[in-house]
């Protein structure tokens, strides 16, 4: 009865022995090619035949000569060997010039607005093929995501990934009010009364990059014995600008994205009437992805872009 053969069980370099006796037809020759005794080419050939149940080669005048067999097996092993080297030696480097990768990054709309458009600046300059998808879902769904490989980048500030996560710090943001710039209570400033007794916009991104800070927003109006009066949670960033200029709410907002919606005359700016924590913006990662090269290399590109950022954009 003739064997059956599985592929789990062969040594793969059998089969490089195995492609080197069809180019020699010699097995001399052959493992001097490979670096091979001609007792271990004989062995290896052994080894081939008792997995095929079929002798592959046969000694002729002219050499090792292939059995009908070996000849419909050399074509698709020659070619699954290269395919095998081509894999192995594209993982080992990356070259950002040529690559055609598309990385996908989970970030908010705000980040979108402020962080990507550097990003992709460069990316077009030393990586014109590469492309990026942005990603907005929710924390919990981000991290299995990661893990499963369909979100290659975090960026943001995110309080609850879970083990088997990387993180590096990029730079760190602040928050301040934007109000109406003719609002009625701020004509003499923003004093902490007035913010405790104002009526507030609040941003909820889906991505949660605001969380820290809201709670700790929240837990300063309970120590003042105030509710905070929310009249409306925002999921996006756009259209901030246009509610609050439109009426007599404040919204606390990272500094670089107030600085970006107050062209408009009917904005202002003000400083937080209390101190308030300093947040981090990170680039999260998981460990599957570590020792990537590819994956490297954008980590690298990004803290490049965004560890030196001016600090009166960044703080």
């Amino acid at each position: 009865m003739k064997k059956t053969s599985h592929t789990h069980n062969l040594d793969l370099n059998l089969l490089h022995v195995f492609c080197a006796v069809m180019r020699k037809r010699n097995v001399t020759l052959a493992g001097e090619e490979l670096h091979l005794s001609q007792s271990a080419i004989s062995n290896c050939l052994k080894r081939l035949r008792d997995h095929f149940d079929d002798k592959l080669f046969v000694s002729s005048p002219t050499g090792m000569m292939p059995t009908a067999l070996a000849e419909q097996l050399a074509g698709p092993i020659q070619e699954s060997l290269a395919q095998i080297q081509f894999a192995i030696q594209s993982v080992k480097a990356f070259d950002p010039s040529c690559s055609e990768k598309n990385f996908k990054i989970y970030i908010s709309d705000v980040g979108q607005l402020i962080l990507m458009p550097n990003l992709l600046k460069t990316l077009m300059v030393v990586a014109p093929k590469v492309s990026v998808s942005l990603v907005n879902v929710s924390p919990r769904v981000a991290q299995s995501m990661m893990a499963e490989g369909e979100i290659d980048l975090a960026i943001g500030t995110f309080d609850r990934f879970q083990a088997g996560f990387h993180q590096q710090r990029l730079f760190s943001k602040s928050y301040v009010v934007l109000a109406r710039k003719d609002h009625a209570l701020l004509k003499k400033g923003l004093t902490l009364n007035t913010f405790l007794n104002a009526r507030h916009a609040v941003y909820l991104p889906p991505a949660a990059s605001h969380d820290s800070f809201e709670i700790f927003l929240d837990d300063m109006f309970q120590r003042n014995n105030k509710r905070r009066q929310v009249i409306v949670e925002l999921a996006h960033g756009l259209g901030i600008a246009e509610i609050v200029a439109a009426s007599d709410l404040i919204a606390c907002v990272p500094k670089r994205l107030a600085e970006s919606l107050i062209s408009t005359e009917s904005l202002a700016l003000f400083a937080l009437p209390f101190e308030a924590p300093i947040a981090d913006v990170c680039q999260f990662w998981h460990d599957r992805v570590h020792s990537d090269p590819g994956h490297r290399w954008l980590r690298n590109l990004v803290y490049k872009n965004y560890s030196k950022m001016n600090p009166s954009i960044a703080r």
